[in-house]
């Protein structure tokens, strides 16, 4: 496990498994909320979140353990995809705060999946 990583690629590989579980465990945490923000947009809500959870998790944890980290490092770019294009729809919002702010989550996430990219 990270033989061939130098120290900082070790860190970073293992910091960024460590924020995708953090934030995992987060929003299981604020399941109410989340299935209140998927159901608005007339989607099975406990259906998406458990398989953006399975996705997250298997993700973060192939890459953490550095077993498969290609694999994990592009389940973790496409759940960082699916989840800026369900949860950050800017585009469609009216107030310019809040338009603003998901503008600047949803590039946030771009810069995280641009990351996994030199995992890959």
């Amino acid at each position: 496990m990270y033989a061939e990583h130098t120290p900082v690629y070790t860190i970073a590989q293992i910091v960024i498994a460590l924020y995708f579980i953090w934030m995992g465990i987060k929003n299981i945490r604020l399941w109410d909320m989340n299935v209140q923000r998927i159901a608005v947009q007339n989607l099975p809500a406990v259906p998406c979140l458990l398989i953006g959870f399975s996705i997250q998790f298997t993700g973060a944890f192939l890459v953490l353990f550095d077993w498969h980290t290609k694999y994990g490092a592009t389940l973790l770019i496409a759940f960082v995809i699916l989840a800026s294009t369900l949860h950050h729809r800017f585009w469609e919002m009216k107030d310019p705060m809040i338009r603003n702010y998901h503008f600047l989550l949803i590039t946030n996430n771009g810069a995280i999946a641009a990351g996994l990219l030199l995992l890959i």
